[in-house]
């Protein structure tokens, strides 16, 4: 009965911190550079692509209950571009092959935009290593505080051009790997 008990309690507890919830305040961002990235300030969501990851989330989600694990990774993109070349924003459209601007020079950021969690990013350049991640920003679609996907700028500083790509797998069930690419000019 003791070991019966004790089993139950280890179960319990394991249940408890597998679980996660997300919780997270309005415009939470972590920056790791320095000017550029502060000066540029924080990224927008754009109209598209919020009516777009609010699909994705209620075709993935129909019986949401609080305090639920967090999300599986449901939507993926390469999402806009910065450079001390081109320094505003460019973003692009879910089926876009190819930057419009002609990025590059001393400093470049490709960002990339999420729904629901992953746990292996892995992003390149022009088949370079991977590129560091150097600032993320969390995405709250309904000002619920909890987050429902984020935002990964990348360091593509010292790459004038070349496809860029980018893969997540799901931190979550199904534990699916998810994939986008775009040329930078």
């Amino acid at each position: 009965m003791k070991k019966r008990v004790i089993s139950i309690l280890l179960a319990a507890i394991f249940l408890l911190i597998s679980t996660t919830t997300v919780f997270a305040e309005n415009n939470q961002v972590k920056n790791y550079e320095g000017n550029f990235l502060k000066e540029s300030g924080p990224i927008e969501i754009t109209d598209g692509l919020r009516d777009q990851l609010k699909k994705m989330r209620e075709k993935s989600a129909s019986d949401v209950q609080p305090m639920a694990e967090a999300p599986p990774l449901s939507y993926l993109e390469v999402y806009a571009a910065i450079s001390s070349q081109n320094p505003t924003y460019e973003y692009f459209t879910a089926n876009q092959t190819s930057s419009v601007a002609d990025h590059g020079g001393a400093e470049m950021y490709i960002v990339t935009a999420e729904l629901g969690y992953g746990f292996q990013r892995h992003a390149k350049i022009a088949n370079s290593a991977f590129l560091p991640e150097v600032q993320y920003q969390m995405i709250d679609l309904d000002n619920d505080s909890i987050v429902d996907g984020w935002f990964y700028w990348w360091d593509a500083s010292g790459y004038d051009s070349g496809l860029f790509t980018y893969e997540n797998r799901s931190a979550n069930y199904p534990f699916n790997t998810m994939f986008d690419s775009i040329i930078i000019k």
